[in-house]
């Protein structure tokens, strides 16, 4: 790749990272917690673009998704926050796809390492399928998977298709433990409510992860 093409790449890569260091030390002092972000979106008008803003930064900066899932339940409660969180997660994957794909520009090659190869060479063949596997599994972080996918030869369909319905389960947990804290800390009915829909969405990752496994 000529310098030309390779510089501002880097440049970006840097500043992403840079980006990232920084608001993992928020996340660790405690400054950055649903409340909190609950208390600056709310003060805005257009809280809902702003979420959506914010929901891109974080999933570009490393920033944990589930701070924004439950901050969208404090916000706009279980069904808006639904909707705006599944939408604001979906549109993080995509530009964090996006950003790493073209700093990457085809001159990452997973494929030919010894131990990921096989694994890379499977998801690609898995498609969609595989896309939501992985965005499944417990403990992997958002803004990782977007960055090792986009290293792949994995399309934009499977990618999306993928991702929507592989956050979607974890979304929902999310928006309602945020919702749930809302109405249990200012005396709402309907935590008991909110509270079984979430031990069922929590079955529903395990249910969801087992059918996509054994798809064709």
């Amino acid at each position: 790749m000529r310098l030309e093409r390779l510089g501002p790449r880097i440049a970006a890569g840097i500043l992403v990272l840079g980006g990232a260091a920084a608001a993992i030390a928020l996340w660790h002092s405690g400054t950055l917690d649903p409340v909190a972000i609950k208390d600056a979106v709310a003060q805005s008008p257009l809280a809902p673009a702003v979420f959506m803003v914010l929901q891109i930064l974080a999933s570009l900066l490393f920033v944990p998704r589930t701070v924004l899932g439950i901050a969208a339940g404090l916000l706009f409660g279980f069904a808006w926050g639904a909707f705006w969180a599944n939408l604001g997660a979906v549109a993080g994957a995509a530009a964090g796809f996006a950003l790493w794909r073209w700093i990457g520009d085809g001159e990452v090659d997973l494929e030919s390492t010894p131990r990921l190869g096989p694994l890379i060479e499977r998801a690609e063949a898995g498609g969609w399928r595989a896309v939501a596997i992985v965005r499944l599994i417990p403990g992997l972080p958002h803004s990782l998977v977007n960055t090792a996918l986009a290293f792949t030869r994995i399309g934009w369909r499977d990618y999306l298709v993928g991702s929507f319905f592989g956050m979607l389960p974890m979304t929902l947990v999310q928006v309602d433990i945020g919702a749930a804290g809302e109405s249990a800390l200012f005396g709402h009915g309907g935590w008991m409510m909110a509270s079984l829909v979430l031990a069922v969405l929590i079955g529903a990752t395990f249910l969801i992860r087992r059918a996509a496994a054994r798809g064709d």
